[in-house]
């Protein structure tokens, strides 16, 4: 289940009925400008939190915190490294997730984004 809630994290990120042509991906410039001094997220699933939340810390310096709340279960805690390649905010968290997964952020607010790993949305991140 951990395994599950961690991919659907595909965050560490509500409103999906914008379309498609008007999503628009964060460049790596605007990515490098949100993460410069530390980014805090608040994430859920597509549905709006029906399956899972989350609130993850990204530090200017690389490192990811938090934790994810599975629907009706305990908050899991979280932790690994992030870097930016490109545009993509890549991450791993191990022992659970050991291998790295990168995101693209499409912009669906001015402090919103649906998460999109492997050209799918997976969730999304909101901050202040």
């Amino acid at each position: 289940m951990r395994r599950t809630v961690l991919f659907a994290l595909a965050g560490v990120l509500v409103s999906t009925s914008t379309l498609a042509q008007e999503r628009k991906p964060l460049t790596a410039a605007d990515m490098q400008a949100l993460l410069a001094k530390g980014l805090q997220v608040s994430s859920s699933d597509l549905k709006g939190g029906k399956e899972f939340t989350g609130r993850i810390t990204l530090t200017a310096d690389g490192k990811l915190m938090g934790t994810v709340t599975p629907t009706g279960d305990k908050a899991i805690p979280v932790s690994g490294v992030w870097k930016l390649k490109g545009a993509q905010l890549c991450r791993t968290l191990p022992p659970i997730q050991p291998e790295e997964v990168c995101e693209t952020w499409i912009r669906t607010g001015a402090k919103e984004a649906v998460i999109q790993v492997g050209g799918k949305d997976a969730s999304v991140n909101r901050w202040q």
